[in-house]
């Protein structure tokens, strides 16, 4: 256990899955809870992919919750819908669904980090599907034992201990845990990895490749820590040389920093790369997204020397080349014909709602939970879903529009506001659960949307 990486005081989100790395860190943790003052809070998340093993895990996780005494917060997803509509393996959509539940439970409940049960086994296997993807130095120093992600702290106190260790842990102190049949699912990769290829590799090759694994990524994330700090500064010359006049106009719409095309043409390629893997990442393109082919379609804007080029990035994101700035902005819609307005502003602005998509509207949204992350507009899309302050669970649009008798016509040009990838608040409606204005006196940010007058 990394006790270094708890504070004491904190309130800790544990991501509790059933399985036997997490239950193992639940019991951990609550046995520190009081040397360290931890406030703890499992959460724990259905992925609708096993049917009854499934209610299973998450009946047995309300009961460890009763058992430890600690409050939990549970959600059911559906990851085959979710990863259909994303086009994107089951693996990677369970993944997501996974960030954004505990990116939501930790607003909810005021946590200042999550603590998730990855293990040095875990961190093996990552390593090596890493390598066999072609990932550079980033990647192949594995996962960072505290992280960040879309605004949230991640804390893996277990990245040191190998899952054996875990497994002992718990037989020795006589506690259950539930055992997951999809970890022998060979059509999930990581799978393959752990049951197949790296047994292979420690029979034919080198009994302590778990070992070279860990060693590697240790040295690499040394080097990719003290790599990042020039880049970081580099990246600062590139931002700092981008200042134009409308800088202030691009700040109030929370567009994130331009970089002068110049100045990041003239590093050397390494830092080239770095430079832009850092911009993207500041800008909130999800880490999924981050690839080799993203980094290498933003260089590619380097050489084009006249108007305005782009490279769409995928996730609603695309880099623009616009004369001798490069911007990051979310890819067009009909949300062109939309002006977003973000002021810093005081406590909560109280408007009765009037028609999903009716504009102007205003609302508050918590600063604190916004953070640096960038507000964007865009279209409405079919499958759209929020989580409306003061009802619970989520919703989709589409059943909001057919309550308010939004026509059907008129659903297209209806405008959403968007932050890390999450519906934040619905413009004539409500804001979403998890970004309102906590207190009378709190910081917040007043959002205006309003459509941009035509051209004559």
């Amino acid at each position: 256990m990394e006790k270094k990486l708890l504070r004491p005081g904190q309130r800790v989100l544990v991501a509790v899955s059933g399985g036997a790395d997490s239950v193992a860190l639940a019991h951990a943790l609550h046995r520190l809870r009081r040397r360290l003052d931890l406030r703890l809070v499992l959460a724990h998340l259905h992925h609708g992919i096993r049917g009854r093993a499934a209610d299973a895990d998450a009946a047995f996780v309300r009961r460890l919750a009763r058992r430890l005494g600690l409050p939990l917060i549970a959600e059911r997803a559906d990851v085959h819908a979710l990863a259909r509509a994303a086009g994107v393996s089951l693996e990677m959509a369970a993944r997501q669904a996974r960030y954004e539940f505990l990116l939501r439970a930790a607003r909810q409940t005021g946590a200042d980090a999550v603590a998730v049960a990855h293990t040095a086994d875990d961190q093996a296997e990552t390593v090596l599907l890493r390598l066999a993807r072609g990932a550079g130095p980033q990647g192949l120093g594995g996962m960072e034992a505290v992280s960040r992600r879309a605004g949230l702290t991640i804390l893996r106190p277990l990245l040191g201990v190998r899952h054996a260790d875990l497994v002992a842990f718990l037989k020795q102190n006589r506690l259950r845990w539930c055992e997951d049949a999809s970890n022998r699912d060979m059509h999930f990769l990581r799978n393959r990895v752990r049951h197949e290829l790296l047994p292979l590799i420690e029979k034919r090759l080198n009994p302590r490749i778990r070992d070279a694994l860990l060693r590697t990524a240790d040295v690499l994330r040394a080097e990719q820590a003290w790599l990042d700090e020039l880049a970081a500064a580099a990246l600062a010359d590139c931002v700092g040389a981008a200042r134009s006049p409308d800088a202030a106009r691009r700040a109030t719409v929370a567009e994130h920093p331009a970089l002068a095309v110049r100045k990041l043409a003239a590093l050397p390629l390494a830092a080239r790369r770095r430079v832009v893997r850092l911009w993207l990442s500041g800008g909130g393109l999800a880490p999924e997204r981050l690839d080799f082919d993203a980094v290498e379609a933003v260089l590619a804007l380097l050489h084009h020397a006249r108007g305005t080029q782009a490279a769409e990035l995928g996730g609603g994101w695309r880099a623009v080349r616009r004369y001798r700035e490069l911007v990051l902005e979310s890819a067009p819609t009909p949300a062109a014909g939309w002006r977003l307005d973000i002021r810093p502003y005081r406590g909560i602005l109280r408007e009765r709602p009037t028609q999903p998509g009716r504009l102007p509207a205003r609302a508050t949204l918590s600063a604190r939970a916004v953070g640096a992350a960038p507000l964007t507009v865009r279209a409405w899309r079919p499958g759209d879903r929020i989580r409306p302050l003061g009802m619970p669970g989520s919703k989709k649009l589409q059943d909001i529009f057919t309550d308010a008798k939004v026509p059907r016509d008129r659903r297209a040009a209806v405008p959403v506001v968007v932050c890390r990838g999450e519906i934040v608040w619905l413009p004539g409606y409500r804001v979403a659960r998890g970004w309102a204005v906590p207190r009378a006196n709190s910081p917040s940010l007043l959002v205006t949307v309003e459509r941009r007058p035509a051209r004559a």
